[in-house]
């Protein structure tokens, strides 16, 4: 299993990176880290996550201490992380 970020994801873990960094550096390395760590989990246990129930075979992981939740599907031998989304944003799983 390999873990791949779509473009999406990649610019949406970019916004969310620069904007952390500009008001916290230190913040940004955490955040940076703690979705690495989630990205290993999920190449671990691809589908050891809650499924979305609007959107079958797409898996959500909350990110702790963090307010945003990562998407991914699993596709083959790869797990793809579709969107990194605000967790207070209001039915994400529509765009995906």
């Amino acid at each position: 299993m390999r873990l791949r970020y779509s473009r999406r994801a990649i610019n949406e873990l970019n916004a969310i990176l620069f904007e952390l960094a500009a008001k916290n550096p230190v913040a940004a390395q955490r955040f940076a880290e703690r979705v690495d760590q989630i990205g290993r989990r999920i190449v671990q246990f691809p589908l050891g996550f809650q499924e979305v129930v609007q959107r079958p075979g797409v898996r959500r992981v909350p990110m702790v201490r963090y307010p945003y939740l990562i998407f991914y599907k699993v596709i083959g031998d790869e797990a793809v992380v579709l969107s990194v989304t605000h967790g207070a944003r209001r039915e994400p799983w529509e765009t995906l």
